[in-house]
This record gives structure tokens, sequence and C-alpha cells, in this order.
């Protein structure tokens, strides 16, 4: 199933590690173990903020690279930043952000030093965190005036009509992307961070060849990922684009199908 060596394993989490019927337990925990004894190097990367990709870091009881928020900012297991690629938020984005969360949306934006959330308070209260993180600012509505001048990630939650606006902001802008990252959240950043960006970074860091890496997502933001790596896995629910940038595809968390191949790629590494 994998034709080359591998000496980087890089992982998306909600979907593809985990979901709502199958949380994290010993099995993941023991296959990406497996992974780091037989001398790979695991990194995780998700939409999620790093204080909560540090909270799973904690569990796995691992020397982790992270990959937050899609791809902008990634760090080394000691912290040491890798890379933290930020955009500028202009004004057109800021004012269909401001509607959009008017017409019941949620909007978080995560800067190297805070994260403001906007939108129902139930919104705001799902967003994944860690380490008891909390918002620096949190509004019932958006002011654009409060944006910070720069940010790691914009992420709208929500599929609203509203939402239709943001995309065509978004658009008017080459430098910005826009994807889905699972359920409801759509995540904005820069044209150059995205997971398939953090990959590469984080092969040049190691001096890893891309073409050694693996790598394990289900959602949009995980293409570039899939397309960077050596071998991409469309894992579970994926999508018909998310499975056509894949090379394979595995079956659900739960299925068993994960932790099989990582104990085989951990044994072949083992004795090589």
């Amino acid at each position: 199933m994998i034709d080359h060596p591998v000496r980087l394993a890089v992982f998306d989490i909600d979907g593809t590690l985990i979901n709502h019927a199958h949380p994290l337990g010993e099995r993941q925990i023991n296959a990406l173990r497996g992974l780091h004894e037989a001398g790979i190097t695991v990194a995780l990367a998700s939409s999620r903020q790093r204080a909560s990709l540090l909270d799973l870091a904690a569990i796995f009881d691992l020397p982790l690279y992270l990959v937050s928020y899609n791809g902008p900012l990634v760090n080394a297991p000691d912290g040491t930043r890798i890379a933290a690629t930020e955009i500028d938020i202009p004004a057109d984005l800021g004012a269909v952000l401001a509607a959009y969360v008017a017409a019941g949306g949620c909007v978080h934006v995560y800067a190297t030093d805070g994260w403001q959330a906007y939108g129902p308070d139930w919104r705001i209260d799902n967003e994944a965190t860690g380490g008891g993180v909390t918002p620096t600012l949190r509004r019932a509505e958006l002011d654009p005036a409060e944006l910070p001048p720069r940010a790691l990630k914009i992420m709208c939650d929500g599929n609203i009509d509203a939402l239709t606006d943001v995309r065509t902001a978004v658009a008017n802008h080459p430098d910005l992307v826009m994807s889905w990252s699972g359920t409801e959240c759509h995540d904005i950043h820069a044209v150059d961070a995205t997971k398939g960006h953090g990959l590469h970074r984080l092969a040049t860091h190691l001096n890893i060849d891309p073409a050694h890496s693996i790598a394990f997502g289900d959602a949009d933001s995980d293409i570039t990922m899939l397309q960077a790596a050596g071998t991409g896995f469309a894992m579970g629910e994926a999508n018909e684009r998310v499975i056509a940038a894949a090379d394979r595809r595995l079956r659900a968390p739960g299925s068993g199908d994960l932790e099989k191949l990582l104990a085989t790629v951990s044994g072949v590494n083992g004795r090589s």
C-alpha cells in the first residue's frame, strides 16, 4: 500500500483519528507511539487551536510536531515556532463578516496574541480549545473596528446564506483562501499557509523528503496535505474531492483500518 520509505506521518484529528462515536483511546495512542518507536516523526495537523493540540500531545505523551489553524502555525515539540503565516484583514472582508454574524453565524479570529469570538454563545462555546484558553474578546455582534489588523486564521461557523458573501469577498483577494474544515466550519487564511504548506515546512525543518511522508485526512482542508505527502489517505466520510486528491482510502475511526496500517508501517520501519 506504501511503496516508499516513511520518515514523517501527519494526521488530521477530527474524522481521521477520532469521531463522535470513537473518541481518543488506547488503540490510536498505541498506533502513534509505535510509529515514534520505529523512528518516524509524528505530527498533528488540524483546524484546532494550538492549545487544543497541546492537550492531545500530552495524552499521547509523544514529542509531536503541531500544525495548527489548518496550516498557518507550525511548532516543534519544544514549542519552537517553525512558521507563523498571518493575513491582513481587508475592510471589505470585515464588513461581510459583520453581516454574517448579524445573520446568525459565528466568527472566530485567531491572532498570534489572542482569540476573538463573535456570535451566538452556543456556537462560541462549541469551539475546541484547551489549556484553559478563552477568547480575549467575546461579543454577540462584530464591529469591524475591533478586528485585529492581522490574523493567523478566521473561522466562520454556520452554513447560512450570508456565507456566500463571505466567499465572494475572499475570492476578491488572491492572497486568501477559504476551505471547509468539517461540520459547519469554514476557514480563511493565507493561500500559502495550507496544511500542505505545513507539511512541506515540517519536512524542510526536519530535512526529510516530502515523498517520504504519509498523511491522513477527511476534509477539504486536508486536500493539499494529502497531495503533498508521498502517500495520502482519505479517511472515513471523506467527500469525492478529498478521495480524488488521495492515493488510498481507509474506513472511519473505529474500523481498525488506520491502526492496522500503522502497525505495518511501524514494523517495516523497525526492520529497516
